[in-house]
């Protein structure tokens, strides 16, 4: 079974704390990012702007080094999971383009591992080939599934009974997920036995979580939102993605209850003409909590 449904599952969890507010990274910025991460000849077209998109996203919020691997205490020693289950991954789906819909979940999961495996000391030679072998098995995947069968996976649509789901792929063994791991620990016993064994393990569990109530000090401002991936796909295609036609910009209703979680690009307008524009980590509550308020302020934090 594909680990792809999964791990589109896991974006309605909350992660540990908030981020402070920041600016969003730039197009140069995000230019950078290619000398660590260059174009391969068979990435389909738009597939690059995603998968820079999610580099950024995931140095943004990454997992704390002391989170990486751990010792189960079964006498196999230090082991690193390719599972996060605190990992983003499709919040605001709705909401993406569908180049974004079709492959962001692929793009994440390829950055957030070789962001980690790099700062636990993996060398290349332990895991660049097997990610590239990977990564490559994951995109051509995607690029293979129909509309629907894209929008089933991320779980904007329900199959019919009985009909299966786009990205099953039958026995475990058979996962580019299985062949990725067993490829890694290969390299690494031969090359790094003293560096935590990589497994895949998982063992998630998803909920939609508490509404959130969003509001503005003084009242009256207009509350605009981007799903930060998205916001930075999109910097990456437009002059101007503050334009709210130009990318995905959601107008927010103030003072009603809403299903928000997740990283967000934020601009914010009152009567007077001042606009606060950063980058906001909102957490909702587990489900079954009152709804939290998020307050959006015109001076201070």
């Amino acid at each position: 079974m594909r680990f792809r449904r999964m791990m589109a599952a896991l974006a309605t969890l909350a992660l540990p704390m908030a981020a402070q507010a920041q600016t969003p990274p730039d197009a140069a910025r995000l230019k950078t990012i290619e000398a660590k991460v260059p174009p391969q000849s068979w990435y389909p077209d738009g597939y690059y702007d995603v998968r820079i998109a999610a580099e950024a996203q995931v140095a943004e919020v990454p997992r704390a080094t002391k989170d990486l691997a751990f010792d189960w205490g079964d006498g196999s020693g230090k082991r690193y999971d390719i599972i996060d289950c605190s990992a983003e991954y499709f919040t605001d789906a709705a909401d993406y383009d569908p180049l974004m819909l079709r492959y962001a979940t692929d793009a994440v999961d390829i950055s957030r591992i070789r962001s980690e495996l790099e700062r636990l000391g993996f060398p290349l030679a332990v895991y660049a080939e097997p990610l590239a072998a990977f990564e490559r098995a994951r995109v051509e995947a995607a690029a293979k599934l129909s509309e629907r069968d894209v929008r089933i996976a991320a779980g904007l649509e329900m199959p019919a009974e009985d009909e299966p789901y786009p990205d099953d792929v039958g026995d475990y063994e058979d996962s580019p997920e299985f062949r990725f791991v067993a490829a890694v620990e290969a390299n690494r016993k031969r090359l790094a036995p003293k560096l935590p064994m990589v497994t895949l393990e998982g063992g998630c569990g998803a909920g939609e979580g508490a509404p959130v109530i969003v509001k503005t000090s003084p009242p009256g401002g207009e509350v605009l939102l981007a799903n930060a991936f998205a916001f930075k796909v999109c910097t990456r295609k437009n002059t101007d993605p503050w334009d709210r036609f130009a990318c995905k910009w959601n107008e927010i209703e103030t003072g009603v209850e809403k299903q928000l979680s997740g990283r967000y690009v934020y601009q914010v307008k009152w009567p007077d003409g001042t606009v606060r524009k950063g980058t906001r980590e909102i957490i909702a509550g587990p489900d079954g909590d009152p709804a939290s308020t998020v307050t959006f302020r015109k001076t201070g934090s």
